[in-house]
């Protein structure tokens, strides 16, 4: 990558970090850390990378706003008024800076089929955090008790491994909202999507495993349950790309190029 792109990367998230800190959006800490997060990623995969980046951090905000108070009253909100800080930020996109940078050193050294399958896992990484947050957010306010993901007991909002439907179904909507962005901006090809958005659902699934197990055990921090969540994404978007590889030589051999074209 260019010398531009990283002066541009450095100064377009000094900007973002400094309008999220003046709305009050994250905490100084946070903003720091978005800023080297923002612009690592930025750097690495250009600005359709960061676009990606942003979209996890606009909707995830947005559901983490909606209806605050209502979840304080249940006394599942985000501490400090919904401001995330340098813990959150690393937790939910230190996997994509990760598959970022990788994906600059693999295409820098010409190797097109690892810079590619880590392309995927920068997707599915945040397909997983998205996909993890519009759960949490907005399956704490559908009034009725989750289930635990582990033996399907009913729960107390707000235990960590609980689930819902309507919090499946929004998780389900977030990982392929990404998906589909990773797809628009060119990031990934068309036989990515369903991959990616099974391994950002994936990711979240796993998450409330960890919550309802080690993390319930005071093994993990909430903090290492969400990396856990993305790093799960972002293998399973890695193993994704191979897969879809060896089905795209498959269809060839076998006489399937329509096939191949529209899906593979």
């Amino acid at each position: 990558m260019s010398l531009v792109q990283w002066h541009a990367a450095a100064w377009v998230n000094l900007g973002l970090a400094l309008a999220t800190f003046f709305l009050g959006l994250l905490s100084p800490s946070g903003c720091v850390a978005a800023f080297f997060i923002g612009g690592l990623v930025w750097g690495c995969l250009g600005w359709q990378g960061w676009s990606v980046l942003l979209a996890f951090f606009a909707i995830g905000t947005g559901a983490t706003k909606f209806r605050y108070k209502d979840k304080a009253s249940l006394g599942v909100a985000q501490e400090h008024h919904g401001q995330r800080r340098w813990k959150h930020a690393w937790a939910n996109a230190g996997a994509g800076v990760l598959c970022a940078v990788w994906t600059l050193w693999y295409e820098q050294r010409g190797d097109v089929l690892h810079a590619g399958a880590l392309r995927w896992a920068f997707v599915a990484c945040f397909a997983a955090a998205l996909s993890d947050t519009l759960s949490s957010e907005f399956g704490q306010l559908t009034g009725r008790p989750p289930r635990l993901i582990t033996t399907g007991q009913v729960v107390a909002i707000g235990t960590d491994g609980g689930i819902t439907s309507a919090g499946t179904l929004a998780g389900v909507l977030g990982a392929a909202s990404l998906s589909l962005l990773g797809r628009f901006l060119g990031l990934t090809p068309v036989r990515a999507t369903l991959p990616i958005l099974l391994a950002g659902l994936s990711g979240n699934l796993l998450d409330s495993y960890l919550g309802a197990t080690l993390q319930k055990r005071g093994w993990m921090s909430n903090e290492t349950v969400n990396f856990a969540n993305t790093v799960g994404g972002a293998a399973l978007g890695y193993l994704g790309y191979f897969i879809m590889d060896w089905m795209h030589l498959e269809a060839l051999e076998h006489g399937f190029p329509h096939l191949v074209q529209r899906f593979i």
